[in-house]
Parts: structure tokens; sequence; C-alpha cells
């Protein structure tokens, strides 16, 4: 994929999802994994990876895709094409101060956050059936979600020791 079909595509993703970085994630995986090879699965979770454990914007992970795709020079298109449709949005902001306690208005803002959390579980789901194939990735992923829902630890956190903790599995069991 070129650095210009690339950066429209990130570009159009990101105004079709208003910005909302994990919404992203769906349409990507599918369109740089399945549809056109450009990245494997692991190179697309690792960058998802990088961009969660780097302190920034939500969809920071698609700088590390640029990075892998084109070098320095693919990651400062990628950052300039989640960056653009923030600016872009900006009068769209002003008219929801203006309209957002209409009635049509606030159900279509509810209507849009359903679709996204839709997106958002439908690539968890895609990604998980793909990836979760072991006892440890299972065991790893149980434990990431009780450090996050049960004791309410911070999702960085909750990542690293899990991951070490998958580690000391893997080492452990092979």
């Amino acid at each position: 994929m070129t650095l210009l079909s690339l950066s429209g595509l990130v570009l159009g993703f990101n105004l079709l999802t208003f910005g909302n970085g994990p919404t992203m994630i769906p349409l990507l995986q599918r369109r740089l994994v399945e549809d056109t090879g450009t990245l494997t699965l692991d190179q697309f979770l690792y960058a998802f990876a990088i961009g969660r454990a780097t302190p920034g914007q939500a969809n920071l992970y698609v700088a590390s895709i640029g990075y892998m795709t084109h070098g320095l020079l693919g990651a400062a298109a990628m950052m300039v094409a989640i960056q653009l449709p923030g600016y872009l949005v900006l009068p769209l902001v002003r008219s929801y101060q203006r309209f957002g306690d209409n009635r049509a208005v606030a159900g279509f803002i509810r209507g849009l956050t359903a679709a996204s959390v839709g997106i958002v579980l439908g690539a968890a789901y895609e990604i998980g059936r793909d990836t979760l194939t072991s006892g440890v990735a299972w065991t790893t992923f149980a434990v990431t979600l009780g450090l996050i829902l049960v004791l309410r630890w911070n999702a960085l956190g909750a990542i690293l020791a899990a991951g070490l903790f998958g580690c000391a599995l893997k080492f452990a069991f092979g």
C-alpha cells in the first residue's frame, strides 16, 4: 500500500469515526491485515500495543503503522491524518453546543455512541478469535480483565502486569 493510499485510508476512517481511535481498530485491521495483507495480525497488534503503552492520544497506534510501512515519513503522515479531522470538526462542535439540547441531535449522538461500541466489540471478537488460541493466552486475557474490571487498575498497569504474568506462564508451561 502506498503512503498516499494509507494516508487517505486513515484520514477517511478517522473522519468516519470522528477521531475515535478504538473505533478505527476493526476498520484498519480488516483493511490492512485481511484485505491487503499490508501488515500481519501480529504487526497490527504490536502497533496497537505500542500506541496504548505510549502517552498520548488513543489513536497514536496509527503512527506506529505508518512507521512500520513507510518509515519516519509514514509516521509523520499518519500523525497529520489523525490530527487533521480534529480541526475540521471544530465547526460541528460549535453547532453541537448550540443544538445539543435538541432531541434529534441528542438521539443521533447516542446512536453514534452505540454504533462505536458495537464496532469496538466486533473488533475485540475478531482479534480475540485470531489470538486467543491457547490456555496461556486465555489466562492472560482473564487476568487483564480481572485487573481492570475487578481491581480497577489502569489499563497500562494491567497490560504490563498481565503481560509479565503471561510471559511467566509461557516460560513455565511452554
